[in-house]
C-alpha cells in the first residue's frame, strides 16, 4: 500500500486536507506533494464541495522539506513541475484556505502563499528559508510575493530568510487573518462554511478567477470593461434574484448555479 501523506476529511459542502505527517512536524516529501496536489484537483472537480481548508496535523502546519530525502535526485522535485497549468491552485474553481496552526517553513509557506486566504497562528514561525539551505525560493513565490506584499518586504525575506511570527507575516500581509493557534482550524473552517452557505457558486469562481487574471492586466480599461460584461453575463445566470431573496428571507439562499461555469471566451 502506498504511504499516505495527506488526510482528506469532508463536512458537507467543506473539505478539509491534512499534511498528515505529525511524527516528522508535517515535512513535505514528494509524495505529501503529489498527493496534496492531486486532492486539491480532485476535491475541485467535485460540486458539492465548496471551499476548501489545508492544515496540518497535530502543532505543526509543516517545517519545510524533510532534509532525510535525497533532494539531488531529480525524480525527488518531478512532482512540483506545472505540466498541466489547469491543476495550479489558483486556476482551480474552488476557492482554498490556508490554516496554518503552526510553523511553516520553506515549501510549506510557499505552498500557502499559492491559496486564497490564509489563517494564520500568532505565535506560528514563518520562513522562505531556501537561501540559508543553498536553493531558491520555489512554487511561483518570486513572482508572486512581490505582487502581494511589495517589492521591497519581498526581497527582505526571499533574500534573507529569515524567520518571522505570524503576527510580523499579517503587518506584511503573508496572512488575511491572524488569531491563535487553537482557533485557527476553526477560524478557516467557518470562512469557508460562510462561502459555501452563503455565496453563490459561480459569483465566487468568476470573482477567483478575475482576481488572478488581473494580477498580469496592465490595461486598466480593459480590465474594467471585461469585468463589466463578466457582471452583465453573471446577472443572467438567476443568482442575483436568488440572493435577494434570501436576503429578504433572512434564510438561507438555495443556490442554483455550479462553481464550474467558465466565462464565456466572448466576453474578454
Amino acid at each position: 500500500m502506498v504511504e499516505q501523506h495527506v488526510a482528506v476529511e469532508t463536512d458537507g459542502p467543506v473539505a478539509v486536507v491534512i499534511l498528515d505527517r505529525p511524527e516528522r512536524r508535517n515535512a513535505y516529501t514528494p509524495l505529501m506533494g503529489g498527493q496534496l496536489g492531486a486532492a486539491l484537483v480532485e476535491l475541485d472537480a467535485d460540486p458539492a464541495i465548496r471551499a476548501i481548508v489545508v492544515t496540518g496535523r497535530g502543532e505543526h502546519f509543516s517545517v519545510g522539506a524533510d532534509l532525510d530525502v535525497d533532494w539531488r535526485e531529480r525524480g525527488a522535485h518531478d512532482v512540483e513541475s506545472l505540466d498541466d497549468p489547469a491543476t495550479a491552485p489558483w486556476n482551480l474553481a474552488t476557492p482554498i484556505i490556508g490554516a496554518i496552526n503552526g510553523d511553516a517553513i520553506g515549501v510549506a509557506l510557499t505552498w500557502a502563499m499559492q491559496w486564497d486566504i490564509r489563517v494564520v497562528a500568532e505565535d506560528a514561525r514563518l520562513a522562505f528559508s531556501f537561501n540559508r539551505i543553498g536553493i531558491i525560493p520555489d512554487r511561483n513565490s518570486t513572482w508572486l510575493l512581490p505582487r502581494l506584499i511589495g517589492f521591497s518586504a519581498a526581497m527582505d525575506l526571499l533574500l534573507t530568510g529569515r524567520t518571522i511570527t505570524g503576527s510580523e507575516g499579517h503587518r506584511l500581509g503573508l496572512a488575511t487573518r491572524l488569531v491563535p493557534a487553537g482557533a485557527v482550524l476553526e477560524e478557516a473552517v467557518g470562512i469557508a462554511r460562510d462561502i459555501a452557505v452563503r455565496c453563490a457558486p459561480v459569483s465566487v469562481s468568476v470573482t477567483k478567477r478575475l482576481m488572478y487574471e488581473f494580477l498580469e492586466e496592465t490595461d486598466r480599461v480593459h480590465a474594467y470593461n471585461y469585468e463589466r460584461r463578466t457582471l452583465n453575463w453573471v446577472r443572467t445566470l438567476g443568482e442575483t434574484l436568488r440572493g435577494i431573496a434570501a436576503f429578504k428571507s433572512r434564510g438561507a439562499p438555495k443556490w442554483g448555479t455550479e462553481k464550474s461555469v467558465r466565462i464565456p471566451a466572448e466576453l474578454r
